[in-house]
């Protein structure tokens, strides 16, 4: 509890800013050294045995930092603290020796995951001072066999509330050491952090918030489709254009974008952590090459048949004037080849000096047609003012696409444009398709129009002809968008990060005003749209329901069947570590097959058999790594036969590298009860199994050798192994 206190007062003493901080700079670093050495040493109980120690102060304008070496016989630990002697982060090496190990294979690792995560808090509640609470990033995590390290990560909560504040935790999985640790802190801020009281409510709030929300009504195609046919449908899209809070004090909703700007442009500095026929010349000239050519290289020339010769290309391009390239030269071009289909794709780049640079266009287009499909191109900087306004360019840009694309330009309204304010920029835009009153972005045509002539900078073009549109009729308002937009964000009070103005702050922000900052960032209590459970792309706009992505199903070992069996504790200690069979069913009982001991062994070195929709090209490969690990030859695969209890210790030992010794003859024994019975050629794998542990007897202590076995016992021999 002393200690406790004392953290709180350091606390304090972060939060406030005081003017206290540049008198302690002035103050003997020896002493100020030996103060904030002594609390850290305190806080993580720094043991003795250290050789060399030395510190060094930065001094900021938010106060002092330190940081804080210690060197020992191989090892060292590096920690960075406040004035008031609170951690930061720390970062310890120590040189690690790996014991020599008679057992070969996969192994446990010393500490599982939730174990280390126990030596992560342990960590934290150390560090963290009053008020704060560290709450982990919660995941799905395939923690493997070969694990060093584990790696935490979450956020800092203070006073109850959340706040931007992170942390980080790596804990070694051998000894359950913590060597790397960082945090984000209140330090980082100006003023004090206010109490986390509210004048305002949540569902308040909400309809504050909700009134920020902006949309379009759009056509977008629609995720569901069936075949090759392509649907588009109505959606609400969100428009993500100002960060809004509401202040939990004054219940005012507060634009941070434009508050952002406003700081920016008033103040000097600021900061804010944000073609022939016959024979041709080809087949003439290879055959020189001492041999005919194959069928495979035959095809691959023929893609080339037809294809238009630079000059060729060239002219084609010229042809259109409105690309401005009479005092261009050619300066290469490429030919793109489709690996599965026939068309060849050219790209011709021209280039022209001027005074103040090299001007580069690029233009593609098709190889054999020598129609035009895109372009790109640049100007050396030049920041006079434009020489062709955006209306001028507005005008350049349909001429040239509707003698470019003239079906699919007739169906383009403009959607969106950008206007330059230099000399050597273009202005750009966006016509889009335009169906039953409402865009459909995704089929555009782009233009870029120079503002010094007029040419076309470049173009581009995404438009499928072959996407129907669903019905207009009975879609929702947008105040039922709103709501059910509204409904996947849950509203929380939390801390956020504000800039504020730092002649609004008292004496406590000189240093950072005579640093040269006019604002700085501050927390304070306000509502927030909080995390989601999905992404969302818009609302639907006939059932008004938000159209979320389908979650990723992270593949894992897990099992519904194992409550109560006797194996559940070993199936599932070894499924931690992805080591077991995919789909959620152990089915314990069950029959143990070839295949799957095979892919049971195969995980435990990372390998996944997930069958699919394709069970034999995934078997077949499951297999081609047994062979390639000596765990069988194609002749013993037999997919499905049962494997004795001999067969499965067999697989396992081989899979271990155990073959060759269990196979050398008349030098075993064994003290199973059925040893007699057991065949010369088994002998060695029954001792050796005996003697690692994998294999203790059935209830009567036998091997029982031709007794056909289950899955469980599969997975418990290799689970047997690895514990001893």
């Amino acid at each position: 509890m002393k200690l406790r206190k004392l953290f709180s007062a350091a606390l304090a003493m972060a939060l406030g800013l005081s003017l206290t901080a540049p008198a302690m700079a002035a103050e003997a670093a020896d002493g100020r050294l030996a103060e904030v050495a002594g609390k850290v040493i305190a806080t993580l109980s720094i043991p003795e045995d250290y050789t060399a120690f030395h510190g060094e102060p930065s001094e900021t304008p938010l106060g002092p930092k330190w940081a804080l070496n210690w060197e020992g016989e191989g090892k060292t630990l590096t920690v960075s603290a406040t004035e008031a002697g609170k951690v930061l982060s720390l970062n310890y090496w120590e040189e690690q020796t790996t014991a020599d190990q008679d057992k070969t294979g996969p192994s446990f690792p010393n500490l599982n995951r939730a174990q280390a995560q126990e030596k992560a808090q342990a960590l934290l509640d150390l560090v963290l001072t009053e008020g704060e609470e560290a709450v982990f990033e919660q995941g799905t995590y395939s923690d493997t066999l070969s694990v060093t390290n584990y790696s935490f990560g979450g956020s800092i909560r203070l006073n109850g509330l959340a706040t931007p504040l992170n942390f980080s935790v790596r804990v070694r999985a051998q000894d359950g050491v913590v060597t790397a640790f960082w945090r984000d802190d209140v330090s980082q801020y100006v003023g004090t952090v206010p109490a986390p009281a509210t004048a305002t409510t949540a569902d308040k709030a909400a309809q504050q918030l909700k009134g920020t929300f902006q949309f379009k009504l759009e056509y977008v195609l629609s995720e569901d489709q069936e075949g090759e046919e392509k649907v588009a449908v109505l959606r609400y899209l969100p428009q993500f254009t100002h960060e809004f809070y509401v202040d939990a004090a004054t219940g005012e909703l507060v634009d941070l974008t434009e508050l952002r700007e406003h700081l920016r442009e008033t103040g000097k500095n600021g900061f804010t952590s944000d073609m022939a026929t016959g024979e041709s010349a080809v087949e003439t000239t290879l055959k020189t090459n001492g041999r005919e050519l194959t069928e495979a290289e035959l095809a691959g020339v023929a893609k080339l048949e037809g294809v238009l010769t630079q000059d060729q290309l060239d002219k084609a391009i010229r042809a259109w004037k409105e690309l401005g390239l009479d005092k261009f030269e050619v300066a290469g071009s490429n030919l793109n080849v489709e690996r599965e289909g026939e068309k060849v794709t050219a790209r011709v780049t021209y280039a022209r000096n001027t005074e103040e640079g090299i001007a580069r266009r690029y233009v593609t287009l098709d190889g054999r047609t020598g129609a035009l499909e895109g372009m790109w191109g640049s100007e050396p900087y030049d920041d006079s003012r434009p020489k062709v306004d955006q209306k001028a360019a507005q005008k350049a840009a349909e001429a040239f696409l509707k003698a470019l694309w003239p079906d699919q330009f007739a169906k383009c309204e403009l959607y969106d444009s950008y206007e330059t304010d230099v000399l050597s920029g273009a202005h750009s835009f966006t016509f889009a398709q335009k169906v039953n009153g409402y865009f459909f972005p995704a089929n555009s045509l782009t233009v870029r129009i120079s503002a010094r002539d007029s040419s076309v900078m470049g173009f581009d073009r995404s438009f499928d002809d072959a996407v129907t549109f669903d019905d207009p009729k009975g879609i929702v308002d947008l105040a039922a968008a709103e709501e059910a937009w509204l409904a996947t964000y849950p509203v929380e009070l939390a801390y956020i990060q504000v800039p504020v103005a730092l002649d609004l702050l008292g004496a406590e922000v000189l240093p950072l005003r005579n640093a040269g900052y006019t604002y700085y960032n501050a927390l304070k209590p306000g509502y927030v749209l909080g995390e989601r459970d999905n992404w969302y792309y818009g609302v639907d706009a006939k059932s008004g329901q938000p159209v979320s992505q389908e979650k990723e199903e992270k593949t894992a070992v897990t099992y519904d069947d194992l409550s109560g069996h006797w194996a559940e504790k070993a199936l599932n200690e070894l499924a931690q570590f992805g080591v077991g069979w995919y789909g959620g069913k152990a089915m314990a009982d069950e029959a143990l097959t070839q295949i799957d001991y095979v892919a049971f062994l195969a995980s435990a070195e990372g390998y996944r058999y997930l069958p699919g929709e394709d069970e034999k090209a995934a078997a077949d490969s499951l297999y081609n790594y047994a062979y390639r690990r000596g765990i069988l030859t194609p002749e013993e695969r037999a997919d499905q036969s049962v494997l004795t209890r001999s067969q499965a210790v067999k697989l396992l030992l081989d899979s271990l590298g155990y073959g060759k010794v269990a196979r050398i003859p008349n030098i075993f024994r064994c003290d199973f009860a059925d040893a007699a019975a057991i065949a010369d050629a088994d002998m060695g794998y029954a001792a050796l199994a005996q003697g690692l542990g994998v294999v203790t007897g059935d209830s009567e202590g036998n091997y029982a050798a031709a007794r056909p076995a289950n899955r469980c016992e599969g997975a418990v021999m290799l689970w047997q192994y690895m514990k001893h």
